[in-house]
């Protein structure tokens, strides 16, 4: 069965809601760029990071895991399984976020961490079960072949949700201050969660309600540790830089780099796409020993990926600067370099494709854990020797470099372990 015009119909979904949900995170970057300026939105968003680093062991690799047992479970009709799968993640973030946010209590408690930093993370902490479970749902939703409503909530409902807060708060002349954004967070992605909640109820399979789950703890588990290693890695490409920056470099550093990061999430819209329509179809063709159609669709993916995201690097190379200073204001120039070295290694990323995505649909993640520290532990070592002296240029060098760095071991692993090529040639 020729699968080209069903990716690429889901293609067209799957980035149009991306791509509307960037041109409203856009414009929600914009707005609070020029109403905080580069220090109070750099402190915002060094905050954000915070969090997001918190959130990495409680959602841990959840999102691929589910992704991946769904589609088994429901290509082999394991109801029991599935329905103990739902609520054992359930089980796990609200145990797991627990004990992220009680460290960080402690820490605030103790005034290890102090200032207006201490300040904001007492509210801030609270996003942490709520934004996991948002990013659980979106994953469960995918899982189930729906990677449109996957996205509705957390990629479309909030940043509209955000913007029209913010044009409120224009009109009605509200002094803009990095608390009471923290507040509005909190109020949208609470809103985000009960959508998501319903969307699973209207799709989850009607077999789940009268069988008695089964649990396969000790699987489940071991599986966890090498996808949170793979969201652990992609964290730090974007958000680990960010607190590099906050701590080592200055508040604005960390506004220059966010700006700049604003730009790059265009480059990656058509990776993020296409990745979520053929996760589950890769477990699927290769759990079914379709080795021939799954290389058919990688490669698919891999050239519509290439097609999709180099002009749009090009735009940004050579017209970056001057969006910039149209949309964010002249006080965020510098942050075109920024712009530039995160495009190359963006667009390096895209064409050794879905590297990460294969060993995670096929099973052979834990295979990848050697590629995955070395990339780890030389993204460390390079933020440390590069943001003290480069500040945000230093911290999109190592980003760059480690991402690049990752691909090439990643898809070494992925040929050696399924002779399947993801890159683009």
């Amino acid at each position: 069965m020729n699968q080209s015009p069903v990716i690429l119909n889901k293609f067209l979904g799957t980035a149009g809601l991306q791509v509307v949900s960037r041109v409203l995170s856009v414009i929600a970057g914009v707005i609070l760029a020029r109403y905080l300026g580069p220090e109070q939105y750099g402190l915002y968003t060094y905050i954000l990071s915070i969090i997001a680093m918190a959130t990495i062991p409680v959602i841990a690799g959840l999102p691929q895991l589910l992704i991946r047992e769904i589609a088994h479970a429901e290509l082999e009709s394991k109801w029991s399984e599935l329905k103990g799968l739902l609520q054992w993640s359930t089980a796990f973030i609200v145990s797991t976020s627990a004990v992220v946010m009680l460290a960080i209590l402690a820490f605030l408690y103790t005034g290890i961490i102090k200032g207006e930093t201490a300040n904001l993370l007492w509210f801030a902490v609270l996003l942490i079960p709520i934004k996991s479970f948002c990013t659980n749902q979106g994953a469960i939703l995918n899982g189930f072949r729906k990677p449109i409503l996957g996205l509705l909530p957390e990629f479309i409902l909030m940043p509209f949700l955000a913007v029209f807060i913010y044009l409120i708060f224009i009109a009605l002349q509200i002094e803009f201050s990095s608390l009471l954004l923290i507040k509005v967070q909190l109020i949208t992605s609470a809103l985000t969660l009960l959508l998501g909640a319903g969307l699973i109820l209207k799709v989850r399979a009607h077999k789940l309600k009268s069988i008695k789950a089964e649990y396969y703890f000790k699987r489940w588990h071991f599986a966890l540790l090498p996808f949170t290693l793979m969201v652990l890695i992609s964290t730090m490409n974007s958000e680990l830089a960010s607190v590099f920056l906050g701590y080592f470099a200055d508040k604005e550093s960390v506004g220059f780099f966010k700006v700049a990061l604003q730009g790059v999430t265009l480059v990656t819209l058509g990776f993020t796409s296409v990745n979520l329509i053929i996760g589950p179809k890769v477990a699927r063709l290769y759990r079914s020993g379709d080795m021939n159609s799954t290389q058919a669709l990688l490669t698919k993916s891999v050239k519509l990926n290439a097609i999709f995201s180099l002009p749009i690097v090009i735009i940004l190379i050579f017209l970056g600067e001057r969006f910039i200073r149209i949309l964010f204001g002249d006080q965020y120039a510098a942050s075109h370099l920024i712009l530039i070295i995160l495009s190359v290694g963006q667009i390096l990323n895209i064409c050794f494709g879905s590297v990460g995505l294969v060993l995670n649909m096929t099973g052979n993640e834990k295979r990848s854990l050697k590629a995955l520290l070395i990339t780890l532990l030389t993204n460390i070592v390079l933020l440390f020797i590069l943001v003290p002296e480069y500040k945000a240029i230093g911290a999109a060098l190592a980003v760059s470099i480690s991402l690049v760095l990752w691909n090439i071991l990643m898809s070494i692993e992925v040929y050696k372990i399924t002779k399947l090529k993801t890159w683009l040639c």
